[in-house]
């Protein structure tokens, strides 16, 4: 990813302006960080209760719905029919997959784990766009990728019974890749679509997708707990939404570089968060593969620098 320089004009909208620090594009991070170090935990949470399917649904409903509302009170038009085909792909595999991937994952993997695997999209990004978009990689590139994979393999044995890989775990690296696709893939679309837009139309796309779990959803309702239920709200409307939005806003007003290099607080702040709230840490070796693929991923972003 390479990094943008900051816009010192008259009127320019960046992170640093003649020496002061933009107070919105701090707390739109933030929000961002705290929203995604949250999604871990409180997946691990809901799930004393709810299955990842009905969850997933759930889910995806709340989230499809807040954005569709926005949509009518903006007037926000639906794709060319020519490029339906595309953001329902990009539904079932950025957001309905990954997803159940990552839900289904967590069942087995801590949440401090799962949030150290998720970080490796850049990886996937990096090698996805290498194939398909002709983008090249250094030497210092593919050892980033090799030093990260190697974290991963580091955490599956961490998370699994002895020296086996942890299934949760090769679960959760499947949702990361089916995320980096949308993340990559998505690109032919911003020529013609808002960042906005392509989000609103692949996250209703993968709630289309979830409804075929949504026969389970009333009995699980019934019986759960106001508590979980509440919590699967949340993360329909925050890490799922909010933190996408706020997102984005961030990148509209500060170089790409110095906003991505947050999320590398992310795994800590989900590990405290687990920690305080469920009692539960990444084992020793976990922790060891968690440094290691980020050290990966570091040194894969000083590449593209």
């Amino acid at each position: 990813m390479t990094a943008e320089r900051l816009d010192q004009t008259r009127g320019g909208k960046a992170v640093e302006a003649k020496g002061r620090v933009d107070v919105s594009v701090v707390l739109a991070v933030t929000v961002t960080i705290l929203c995604w170090s949250s999604n871990f935990p409180t997946i691990r949470f809901v799930q004393q209760v709810y299955d990842p399917n009905t969850m997933s649904v759930l889910r995806g409903l709340v989230g499809a719905g807040t954005l569709a509302l926005y949509a009518v009170a903006i007037r926000m038009p639906l794709p060319a029919a020519r490029d339906w085909p595309a953001f329902a792909l990009f539904g079932l595999t950025g957001i309905a997959l990954s997803t159940l991937f990552l839900n289904h994952g967590l069942r087995t993997v801590s949440a401090g784990a799962g949030s150290f695997l998720i970080g490796t999209v850049p990886i996937f990004s990096a090698l996805l766009a290498r194939m398909f978009l002709a983008e090249r990689l250094s030497g210092r590139g593919w050892l980033g990728i090799g030093v990260s994979f190697a974290g991963v393999g580091l955490i599956a044995l961490g998370e699994g019974e002895g020296l086996s890989l942890d299934a949760g775990a090769l679960l959760i690296v499947a949702s990361a890749l089916n995320q980096a696709f949308f993340y990559v893939f998505q690109k032919f679309y911003l020529r013609r679509y808002s960042p906005l837009q392509v989000t609103c139309y692949a996250i209703w796309s993968g709630a289309v997708a979830l409804l075929v779990f949504l026969p389970g959803l009333p009995g699980v309702l019934a019986r759960a707990p106001m508590a979980h239920t509440l919590a699967v709200v949340y993360l329909g409307l925050f890490p799922h939404v909010l933190a996408f939005a706020t997102w984005a806003y961030a990148l509209s007003r500060a170089g790409a570089a110095k906003v991505t290099s947050s999320m590398y607080a992310l795994p800590a702040l989900a590990i405290i968060i687990a920690w305080f709230w469920l009692g539960e840490i990444p084992s020793p070796l976990s922790l060891l593969g968690g440094v290691v693929a980020l050290a990966g991923v570091a040194t894969l972003h000083l590449a593209a620098r």
